[in-house]
C-alpha cells in the first residue's frame, strides 16, 4: 500500500469538512429518500385516475444535481431542506388545461391519510410538509412539450394563466430539468479530465448520498454559498434562488481541481461581472432557457445584499487562505459557516492532528509550512516524520 500525506489545516481541508457539516446527513437523506418513494409508489397504484396517466416520476433541482444543504437553524427561524419530484403524466397540453392535471395530482395525494393532512398548494408544486424533520417534499404536476422532438423539455403549471377561458397549452409554461441537470454536469468536469458522455434525460431513482469528499468541487462551491446565502437569508420572504446561485457560480468556474481554488476562481469572477454591471443587475441567462434571466426575479434589497454577501465570502475565503493573524482560521470559519458549524469542523480537524500525533502518523512539509496526516507511520517525500507531541491547530 503507497504511504499518502493528507494536508490539514489548509483552507481546503477546511472547506472540504465545511461540506460535509453542510449536507444532509445520512438519516436525513434516507428519510428523504423514503418519502420520494412513497410518494412514487401512491401516485402509481394501479387504476387510480392518475395511475391511468401513465405517471413518470423523477427528482429535479438540488436533489438531482446534487447540491443540496441541510436545514439552517438561526434566531427561530428554520430554512428547511427539500426534493422536487416532477410527476410527468401523459397528457395532450393542446387539449388538457395545467390546472386539470394539478387537481388529478392533488386529489390523488389527498386520497392518502397521511398526505391530507400535509399537503398544500404553492405555485406550481404540490407540498408535503414534514415540519418536525424540517423538510418537505415539492410534487411538480407535468407532462411532455409537443414542440420537443427529443421528449426531454416539460410543461408545468402556470397558475397565472389558469381560468378566463384560456386555450388549454396557454395555462403551461416550459422549463427543462433534465437538460439543465446535464449542463450542470458538464460544467463540473474538472479541467483535463474532460472525456465523452452520454447524457441520459430519464432520471427515476433518487442520486444516492455522496460523501463530500467525493463530490466534484463545484458541487461543493455551490452548497458552500447556498449555505451562506440560508444564513444570512434565513427567514426572508425574497432571497436568490438557487437556480440562479448555481449557474452563476457555474458560469465562472473553470475545471480547477482543489476547492480552494475553485471557490477562489468562482467568487473572483462573480464580483468581476458585479463590478462589470456598474451598479446595474447583473444578467444570468438560464443556459436551458435562453428567454430568462435568473437573476430578475429577487428585488433590489435582496440583490444588494447577495453582492455584499459575495464580496464577503470573498475576503473571509482570503484570510483562511492566509492563516497568519492568531485566531484567523476560527473567525474566518464562523463568518463562512456559522458558529456550531465552524466549531464542529475546528474540533475534528483538530481531533485528527492529535490522533495522527499519538500513533506516529504526524508530519510536517521540509519548509514546515504544512501539516500532513499520514495514513501509515513511513516515510514520504518531501515531508519530515515528528515525534509524538501536542498540536493545536490556529485559533
Amino acid at each position: 500500500m503507497v504511504t499518502m500525506a493528507r494536508r490539514i489545516g489548509s483552507a481546503g481541508d477546511f472547506l472540504n469538512r465545511i461540506c460535509e457539516k453542510v449536507q444532509p446527513t445520512e438519516s436525513q437523506y434516507e428519510l428523504a429518500k423514503q418519502r420520494y418513494e412513497l410518494v412514487g409508489r401512491h401516485l402509481h397504484e394501479k387504476d387510480t385516475a392518475v395511475e391511468r396517466l401513465d405517471p413518470d416520476v423523477f427528482a429535479q433541482g438540488s436533489q438531482l444535481i446534487r447540491t443540496t444543504v441541510r436545514p439552517v437553524k438561526k434566531d427561530r427561524e428554520t430554512v428547511p431542506f427539500d426534493l422536487d419530484a416532477v410527476c410527468r403524466c401523459k397528457v395532450d397540453p393542446r387539449t388538457v388545461t395545467s390546472e386539470a392535471l394539478y387537481s388529478a395530482v392533488f386529489k390523488r395525494l389527498k386520497e392518502r391519510a397521511d398526505y391530507a393532512d400535509r399537503i398544500t398548494a404553492e405555485g406550481k408544486c404540490l407540498r408535503l410538509n414534514y415540519e418536525a424533520d424540517d423538510f418537505y417534499l415539492d410534487i411538480i404536476p407535468a407532462c411532455a412539450d409537443p414542440t420537443d422532438a427529443d421528449g426531454i423539455r416539460l410543461l408545468i403549471p402556470d397558475r397565472s394563466r389558469w381560468g378566463n377561458n384560456q386555450a388549454p397549452i396557454s395555462t403551461w409554461r416550459s422549463t427543462d430539468p433534465l437538460r439543465y441537470a446535464a449542463w450542470f454536469d458538464e460544467k463540473c468536469t474538472v479541467r483535463d479530465l474532460r472525456e465523452g458522455k452520454v447524457v441520459y434525460a430519464k432520471v427515476h431513482p433518487l442520486p444516492g448520498r455522496e460523501p463530500a469528499n467525493k463530490k466534484a468541487p463545484l458541487r461543493r462551491v455551490v452548497q458552500l454559498i447556498k449555505w451562506k446565502r440560508n444564513i444570512e437569508f434565513v427567514g426572508e420572504d425574497c432571497q436568490p434562488s438557487s437556480i440562479f446561485v448555481t449557474t452563476l457560480a457555474a458560469n465562472h468556474y473553470n475545471g480547477e481541481g482543489g476547492l480552494a481554488v475553485a471557490f477562489a476562481t468562482v467568487l473572483d469572477g462573480m464580483i468581476a461581472q458585479i463590478a462589470a454591471a456598474n451598479g446595474r443587475r447583473i444578467v444570468v441567462m438560464n443556459p436551458v432557457e435562453p428567454s430568462e434571466d435568473l437573476a430578475a426575479a429577487m428585488t433590489d434589497r435582496a440583490y444588494t445584499r447577495f453582492c455584499r454577501m459575495i464580496v464577503s465570502i470573498r475576503q473571509w475565503l482570503s484570510k483562511l487562505e492566509d492563516g497568519e493573524e492568531p485566531g484567523s482560521y476560527a473567525e474566518a470559519l464562523r463568518q463562512l459557516a456559522g458558529a456550531k458549524v465552524a466549531a464542529s469542523v475546528s474540533a475534528a480537524a483538530q481531533g485528527d492532528v492529535q490522533a495522527a500525533s499519538a500513533d506516529g502518523r504526524m508530519a510536517v512539509t521540509k519548509d514546515r509550512s504544512e501539516i500532513r496526516v499520514l495514513s501509515e507511520p513511513k516515510p514520504v517525500s518531501n515531508v519530515r516524520p515528528v515525534r509524538s507531541n501536542t498540536f493545536h491547530l490556529d485559533g
